[in-house]
């Protein structure tokens, strides 16, 4: 198995392809292991880990959630756990954990 190091930058590649697939867009923000996932449907999710692969993602509340965004939001996890699974000797089910943000 290779060094987390070595995974993070190989997980970047592969996620962002796979968001591709689905029009998204991942903006690697300015604190380390922080990003955002922006769909077509203009909702926006964080993603971020301090110890990697446990990726935490959050729903960013800017409109009205809709049934697109939790399609969205479906994929996006899906895509997450493919890629950490890609690289590791078993894949994980419960990877991520996703938390909506309380106003």
């Amino acid at each position: 198995m290779q060094t987390t190091s070595n995974l993070i930058p190989e997980f970047e590649k592969l996620f962002r392809q796979k968001l591709q697939l689905n029009n998204c867009r991942l903006k690697k923000k300015r604190q380390e292991n922080n990003y955002e996932i922006i769909t077509p449907a203009k909702d926006i999710f964080l993603m971020y880990w301090s110890d990697f692969p446990e990726i935490t993602l959050i729903y960013q509340p800017v409109g009205i959630r809709t049934k697109q965004t939790i399609v969205y939001e479906r994929a996006i996890r899906d895509h997450i756990n493919f890629c950490v699974s890609s690289f590791q000797d078993k894949p994980h089910s419960s990877l991520i954990t996703l938390e909506k943000e309380q106003n």
